[in-house]
């Protein structure tokens, strides 16, 4: 049975108040949690954090201490924790005490301008420290100076903490960068390798090559889908690539020396390893010639 329309528009009276109550809540609400974030009473969400074997880092214990300072590329599967996970079960390797240093969407230039990441590169007795540059800037033709000169900042800033520079080569989303017309996979990968490859130059740096790896595996194995749903991010298959990457940089060694899988089929991990370990291969003799 419909209610008499005095009832009907009694209720559409009071869904329009409840609607306006909620809506000017909601106005008074945010500026009200800028203001606490401002304040420092409740966290910001989009502020850098540290995670991973910070502890570890800051102890006497020998192992190499390696900072990753990014954005969600780093964080998405924690591609630092993955790298410590294959040292640990390398037999006869030397642990890795990774930390990250993240932050949604961070760009070099913020990093270069963050008074934490400043604090933490003095507190440490860092190894080595990653960069990773927002795909945005990365993937830009030329040398960016929204990446060089924020990058060579940082540089100078590791270089006086007695660490050294690792730049990681991130990949190429999977269909390129979506603000570009026509683009594709291949085109925003070349300008991601020929970006990373001259900063690399420019500050006598080492180079993980990420990029290469991912479209290397991709060109054999186009059915491991390295990619999250998203086509941005890394799935586990492409976050564990990246950390084999690092992990042949950083130690020197073959992934494959390492019993972890991080979960995946025995035989993807291995497909993966071997791959990481044939493109580090001219990047490592590069780094220890260079004695970056």
């Amino acid at each position: 049975v419909n209610p008499p329309p005095q009832r009907r528009a009694s209720w559409v009276g009071r869904i329009i108040r409840l609607v306006a109550v909620a809506a000017a809540g909601v106005f008074l609400a945010v500026p009200l949690y800028i203001g606490l974030v401002k304040a420092g009473v409740l966290p910001n969400p989009f502020a850098p954090s540290v995670a991973g074997d910070l502890e570890l880092a800051r102890s006497d214990r020998a192992g190499l201490r390696v900072l990753f300072v990014g954005n969600s590329l780093t964080y998405e599967n924690s591609i630092p924790t993955l790298v410590h996970k294959l040292a640990e079960k390398d037999e006869g390797a030397p642990p890795i005490f990774a930390v990250q240093y993240t932050a949604p969407s961070w760009t070099l230039r913020r990093a270069s301008e963050d008074d934490g990441l400043a604090a933490l590169l003095k507190e440490v007795r860092w190894d080595v420290v990653v960069l990773q540059e927002h795909s945005a800037f990365g993937s830009r033709p030329g040398r960016p100076p929204e990446m060089y000169l924020p990058a060579r900042a940082l540089d100078a800033k590791i270089d006086a903490a007695a660490a050294r520079t690792m730049l990681f080569m991130t990949w190429s989303f999977r269909d390129g960068a979506p603000d570009v017309p026509g683009e594709n996979f291949e085109a925003m990968h070349a300008r991601l390798a020929w970006g990373y490859t001259y900063l690399a130059r420019d500050l006598s740096a080492a180079l993980a090559p990420v990029g290469l790896a991912w479209a290397e595996a991709r060109r054999r194995r186009p059915e491991v889908d390295l990619w999250a749903s998203d086509g941005r991010h890394a799935s586990l298959a492409g976050s564990y690539l990246a950390a084999c990457v690092f992990y042949a940089m950083l130690s020197g060694r073959d992934p494959s020396a390492s019993d972890f899988t991080a979960g995946l089929d025995e035989a993807d991990a291995r497909f993966l390893k071997d791959v990481a370990a044939e493109v580090v291969a001219p990047y490592v003799r590069d780094a220890l010639v260079r004695g970056r």
